[in-house]
């Protein structure tokens, strides 16, 4: 279950049509989810320090190295999400995980176990539909902002404000100095707004671990993740007498690979004693995408009826992840209970934004977007993320599990969007002014398994928690030149 509650002037989009950092923050953020073999799902994620379970391949690689024999898993799963937006419910089966593990007994002491194994993993799910109005606008417009971004040069581009520009969306005026500004004519009284995304990020993990003298464990995880986001939006405006004024349409399209390392290890410190220690280091994913976007305006009918062909905008990218940092402790208690504590630290104010060399103005090779990367350490911060879990044996065959993940908000307070000051290359692909802030998730879970001889079975149940807060437009585009007619 997926909870969104409302708290600003406008919940009204779940993201920006151009490659900004909210955006991206959505798109590779999977540290405030967990999802993978009911028995990982089941402990909230928190395997890191017990290991033995394919999805640890991406959390821990060092995990796969506590197998003594051969395991193929294959797990099936769903989702109904929940918005406090509209009252929607929304189910859908996915295919969350399927891997297998290929034990290598070496005949040696020191090294008894080599394990190679093999894991498709679902990392983040972008399904989502939701629908939102608001009646209190009192004048204001996303217009207003579109009209100053004309100002900025930005008018001249192929993305909303050159179309708006371009088909007698504004008026022109002078100001005190005798320079000319435009201005959006008309005030707004409601809006109201339609979303549709599909999509998800998809791993596919190899693995090599080892075992040593049954004390230490240790694995290197080789990532390679596939990218496939849509969304379909539409956004209308209704002037003061309740007149539509125009619709805005996008469909938006994220498509692209990327490649990371994990590189893992288990201690046990005390020969005769179940407890365990375990750290990780995970390199950023280096990301090459595109970005395509069909989108277009028309007028309502009592404004002329007028809808302007859609205009495409296209971008090639590249998208660098966040390093990340996990440790973890965890221990049995005879074959009756087992329990294990993550902790994780992603540093996503060092996400970084660039440009490939087919895409560079100058042949040069890989653009850093500097304004961009500058506004990514302006408004993210580091996420943490605790992760707990228990599982008890309630006979040798029968087995219920319960987990716990807290991850905190990667967003500083109080930041928003301004559009007109981020001198970026992406603004010239900007087909919306829309962003959406997310707070801290909290996952509780439920699970049990039932084994017998060679063959398992795992359930699990999960409740996801998060706020957000939704804005059409970023109100700092009232500057001294905007009018309000």
């Amino acid at each position: 279950m997926k909870r969104y509650i409302l708290l600003p002037l406008l919940a009204i989009a779940f993201t920006t049509q151009a490659q900004d950092t909210y955006m991206n923050e959505r798109l590779t953020n999977n540290s405030g989810e967990v999802i993978g073999t009911a028995r990982y799902v089941g402990m909230g994620g928190a395997l890191g320090a017990l290991g033995a379970d394919m999805s640890v391949i991406s959390w821990n690689p060092a995990g796969i190295g506590l197998y003594r024999k051969h395991d193929v898993a294959f797990t099936f799963g769903g989702t109904w999400g929940k918005s406090s937006i509209v009252e929607e419910n929304r189910g859908k089966g996915t295919i969350d995980q399927a891997g297998f593990v290929f034990n290598i007994k070496t005949g040696n002491e020191t090294c008894p176990y080599l394990n190679l194994a093999f894991n498709y993993q679902k990392k983040l799910n972008y399904n989502q539909n939701f629908y939102a109005d608001n009646n209190y606008l009192y004048g204001l417009s996303q217009m207003d902002q579109v009209a100053e971004l004309t100002d900025w040069d930005q008018g001249w581009q192929e993305n909303l404000a050159g179309m708006a520009l371009e088909n007698g969306y504004f008026s022109t005026g002078k100001n005190a100095n005798g320079e000319e500004y435009r201005y959006n004519r008309y005030s707004s009284s409601a809006n109201e707004y339609t979303h549709h995304s599909e999509g998800s990020l998809k791993a596919i993990d190899l693995n090599m671990s080892t075992n040593i003298k049954n004390r230490a464990f240790i694995g290197l995880t080789v990532g390679v993740d596939n990218m496939h986001y849509s969304s379909w939006t539409y956004y209308r405006e209704y002037d003061m007498e309740g007149y539509a004024r125009y619709d805005l349409n996008n469909d938006y399209r994220i498509t692209g690979t990327g490649v990371n390392v994990k590189l893992g290890t288990i201690v046990r410190p005390f020969e005769n004693k179940p407890f365990r220690f375990a750290f990780v280091v995970e390199t950023p994913t280096w990301f090459r995408l595109t970005n395509s976007t069909l989108f277009d305006l028309s007028r309502g009918d009592h404004y002329g009826g007028t809808r302007i062909d859609p205009w495409e905008s296209y971008l090639k990218f590249n998208l660098r992840s966040p390093w990340k940092v996990r440790t973890g402790i965890g221990s049995t208690v005879g074959s009756v209970l087992a329990w294990d504590i993550d902790y994780e630290f992603a540093a996503y104010a060092g996400t970084h934004l660039g440009y490939p060399n087919d895409d560079s103005w100058d042949g040069a090779g890989n653009i850093k977007d500097v304004a961009m990367n500058q506004f990514t350490r302006d408004i993210l911060r580091g996420t943490h993320t605790l992760r707990a879990g228990i599982e008890v044996n309630a006979t040798k065959s029968l087995a219920f599990r319960v987990g716990y993940n807290l991850s905190t908000s990667a967003y500083e307070k109080n930041i928003g969007f301004d559009q007109y000051n981020l001198n970026s290359a992406t603004m010239d692909y900007a087909t919306s002014t829309n962003y959406m802030r997310l707070g801290n998730t909290n996952i509780l879970t439920l699970g049990m398994g039932y084994r017998y001889k060679k063959f398992y079975v795992d359930l699990a149940y999960k409740i996801r928690n998060q706020k957000g807060d939704f804005y059409a437009f970023d109100t700092s585009f009232a500057q001294g030149d905007t009018q309000f007619t």
